[in-house]
């Protein structure tokens, strides 16, 4: 049956909250779902290291972790945000990703123009705390899930990748592109 157009109008607000509780529930699991694999993939949603590894552990039926999962929890170690790491990180976010049955690409940020330095900064409740050195040469590496950019500066929850964008900084003779890259 078509509905009239003042039913739609009328109906319009129901139909997208419904379609969002559709498109939600399909990304996470829902509370109903006690599963392990279900906690997991919340975990990684959530962007909770502690909790994917705890969860994986548990789903395994492991003793002790795995190198791959190893890798992939150091490579959000503090000792990994300076400049010449990225190539490192990016792989071990990206095995680890798949490992976990997600669609992860690389994604290379260039620097053109006359410097060749790019920056970091670390907000902290909306104010900046610090602008940490990503690249001496121009060139930086992070993993890319879905619209969120992941890299040891931003931790498995990642960021918006236009959040992202605007907290790289250079010489303002300079500027910064993004480029999906298939591999490193």
């Amino acid at each position: 049956m078509l509905l009239g157009t003042r039913a739609i109008r009328r109906s319009g607000p129901v139909l997208l909250v419904v379609l969002l509780l559709c498109l939600v529930a399909r990304a996470a699991p829902g509370p109903q779902d006690d599963s392990i694999r279900g906690r997991l993939k919340a975990c990684l949603l959530l962007g909770d290291m502690q909790c994917v590894v705890t969860q994986y552990m548990a789903l395994k039926d492991l003793g002790r972790m795995p190198d791959w999962l190893v890798a992939f929890q150091n490579a959000f170690a503090v000792a990994n945000r300076r400049a010449g790491e990225c190539e490192k990180v990016a792989r071990a976010i990206h095995r680890g990703l798949v490992r976990f049955a997600q669609k992860p690409v690389f994604i290379r940020f260039s620097v053109e123009g006359e410097t060749k330095l790019l920056g970091f900064d670390v907000v902290e409740r909306g104010v900046l705390v610090n602008n940490l050195q990503v690249s001496t040469t121009g060139h930086h590496v992070a993993v890319k899930l879905g619209d969120r950019v992941i890299d040891a500066y931003t931790g498995l929850a990642g960021l918006p990748l236009q959040q992202y964008m605007a907290r790289l900084s250079t010489d303002s003779n300079s500027h910064v592109i993004q480029q999906v890259v298939e591999a490193l």
